[in-house]
């Protein structure tokens, strides 16, 4: 794999891993889940026009400071109605009636149907009525006593808790098909009705039967009524009324939206359970009336609550506002309330409607968006500033192009180009410097990273080189001193390099590769990268012995170097674009200056992605 790759690859890594702090210190300042603290993120970013790697490094680092302000939501999803173990109770006790009643003998039920005349009553009923109903004929023992009923008749709307109807039902047993009867003492009252002439009445009764394994439950009303070949029994399910409470409890409760109405002329308050929760009351206290109302809201918003409440009184329209509530334990609830008076015919008020609504954790949140979105604009600032040194820096560290110093036997010229976004301005830098012993020493490299810290290890790298060289020693030994003072920078810092001396008595390239791009040697109409010893970068491997290259050199011979904004792109293979390089190389002009303007306009390089410094390097 190569350099490149394994950058994007770290790259790629690095953001991600940034972004999922980030996510934890927001989640942990907000008080929400990381899912929840992923879409402020991305909202915190488009309101400061900034990337989301930016948004999430910048809040890494602001620092990693606990909730400024919001709270967790305290609440659990709810458990499925009805539990386990109640199910399980009631579908052995079902299972129980079926194995007795299962065991009796019912090979002459349809003899006993047969045998029922006709019944202008019970058929009045089946006809009339428009809930389900059904004719019940008694099923004696040898006793007398009713053992069970038969299904003579049903009308077309009958649906039982399983959906059977008449087709279904005609001829069966009532306990066979329904032992919920028993287990509800209904099949006991029917027999009562059946002997003793009493019509039975239940309304809005808790009902639960069993068929398969399976159970089912609702409130139903029954009516059961005797005719002369039996008993005729009439119920509606109210399902449908429950799945509408039940949702609007539901609704309630994820919302945690309270309702109340106000009776004025009675004085009488009706709250739901979630209204009388947002109010801290428990279901036994009264609700406040109107008037009173103001006196439950914090200090701070008395006068609001007792002007909404003037308003909806003289003005006789709907208000809304938003007031706190202060807990027993001193912590505040904030609602947001909706109000509407109710006119009777003198359009006078009669009563009041009024919504409420818990916000307390949404204004959390907000706050706590308030400060994060405060402290990431100080830390963009900072960091503004921050790239703002960095790019004064580099003007004053790196020489102008045309101040570049000239060396004996070498014609040069250099491009150094800063990227062209601040954020990603990093450590390129080269130098050049004629040695007492008549030799040219010249150099280029890229300090790891971007912004200031990449700006600061370029300079003292450079600086550092510069204040070796002196001391004569090979390039070699020189990038083995350089690598000891980069690998004790504080903070830490890599990089890499390229440290060439040029003796022009000889004609002889002494030079070192730590890390860095290969040279490309042009000569003859020909171009080719250098074979390099792969040393490894600088600040990597403490204590290496890098090895110092002998090439020699011809008249004419062009030596270009250069740094990896030139030939890295995420979406190409780095060695296709070094071929690439070579190539253009090969078909060059041989003045120096010319070389690094038409590699520039042939490469299509980014320079939004990283710095990019040219050095040709002709031989006289």
């Amino acid at each position: 794999m190569h350099v490149a790759d394994l950058d994007d690859l770290r790259g790629a890594a690095h953001d991600r891993a940034v972004l999922a702090e980030a996510r934890v210190v927001l989640a942990r300042r907000l008080g929400v889940a990381p899912g929840e603290a992923l879409q402020h993120l991305i909202w915190l970013a488009r309101d400061l026009d900034i990337d989301l790697a930016e948004a999430a490094s910048l809040l890494v680092k602001d620092g990693v400071g606990g909730p400024v302000g919001a709270v967790l939501a305290g609440r659990r999803a709810p458990r499925a109605e009805g539990a386990t173990a109640e199910r399980q109770d009631v579908l052995s006790e079902a299972e129980d009636v079926l194995r007795r009643v299962t065991a009796e003998d019912t090979a002459g039920d349809a003899e006993i149907r047969a045998g029922v005349g006709e019944d202008p009553v019970a058929r009045a009923l089946l006809d009339g009525t428009i809930d389900s109903c059904v004719h019940l004929v008694p099923v004696r023992d040898a006793g007398g006593e009713v053992a069970d009923f038969i299904y003579a008749d049903v009308n077309r709307v009958t649906r039982d808790m399983f959906g059977r109807g008449k087709e279904e039902l005609t001829g069966l047993r009532l306990l066979q098909t329904d032992p919920g009867a028993a287990l509800s003492g209904l099949f006991n009252e029917y027999v009562k009705v059946l002997e003793g002439g009493t019509p039975l009445e239940r309304d809005s009764i808790s009902y639960t039967t069993a068929q398969r394994g399976l159970s089912r439950s609702s409130r139903m009303s029954v009516r059961c009524v005797r005719v002369p070949t039996g008993v005729c029994v009439t119920w509606r399910y109210h399902s449908a009324e429950d799945r509408v409470a039940r949702r609007m409890e539901r609704v309630e409760r994820l919302a945690l939206i309270g309702f109340g109405e106000w009776d004025l002329a009675t004085g009488e308050a009706d709250w739901t359970p979630q209204m009388l929760a947002n109010y801290g009351l428990t279901p036994e206290e009264v609700p406040p009336m109107p008037h009173d109302l103001p006196k439950a809201v914090a200090d701070d918003d008395l006068p609001l609550m007792e002007e909404a409440i003037q308003t909806m009184f003289s003005r006789r329209e709907p208000v809304e506002a938003e007031h706190r509530v202060i807990g027993p334990d001193g912590t505040a609830r904030h609602l947001w309330v909706f109000a509407e008076p109710v006119l009777g015919e003198s359009g006078l008020p009669i009563s009041i409607n009024i919504v409420s609504q818990d916000i307390t954790r949404r204004r959390g949140v907000e706050r706590a968006l308030a400060e994060t979105r405060r402290q990431m604009l100080k830390q963009q600032a900072r960091t503004a500033q921050e790239r703002k040194v960095a790019v004064t820096l580099r003007r004053a560290i790196l020489p102008d192009e045309d101040e570049v110093e000239q060396l004996a036997g070498l014609v040069m010229a250099v491009r150094s180009l800063a990227a062209e976004s601040t954020a990603r301005i990093g450590g390129d830098w080269f130098a050049t410097r004629a040695m007492a012993d008549g030799r040219a020493l010249f150099a280029i490299g890229d300090a790891a990273g971007h912004g200031l810290p990449a700006a600061a290890a370029m300079a003292r790298t450079r600086n550092g080189l510069l204040g070796l060289a002196c001391t004569g020693e090979p390039a070699g030994r020189l990038v083995g001193w350089l690598n000891e003072l980069v690998g004790n920078m504080d903070p830490p810092a890599t990089g890499t390099a390229i440290v060439a001396h040029y003796d022009p008595s000889r004609r002889v390239l002494e030079w070192t590769c730590a890390g860095h791009p290969p040279p490309i040697l042009v000569r003859g109409g020909k171009a080719m990268p250098l074979e390099v010893v792969r040393d490894p970068m600088l600040g990597a491997m403490p204590g290496w012995q890098y090895t110092t290259i002998t090439t020699e050199l011809h008249p004419g011979d062009l030596l270009f170097l250069y740094t990896d904004g030139l030939v890295e792109r995420r979406d190409a293979d780095l060695d296709e674009r070094i071929l690439d390089l070579t190539g253009i190389l090969r078909d060059s002009s041989e003045r120096p200056d010319r070389v690094l303007d038409e590699v520039l306009a042939r490469m299509e390089h980014d320079r939004a992605a990283d710095d990019t410094t040219l050095f040709a390097v002709r031989v006289e």
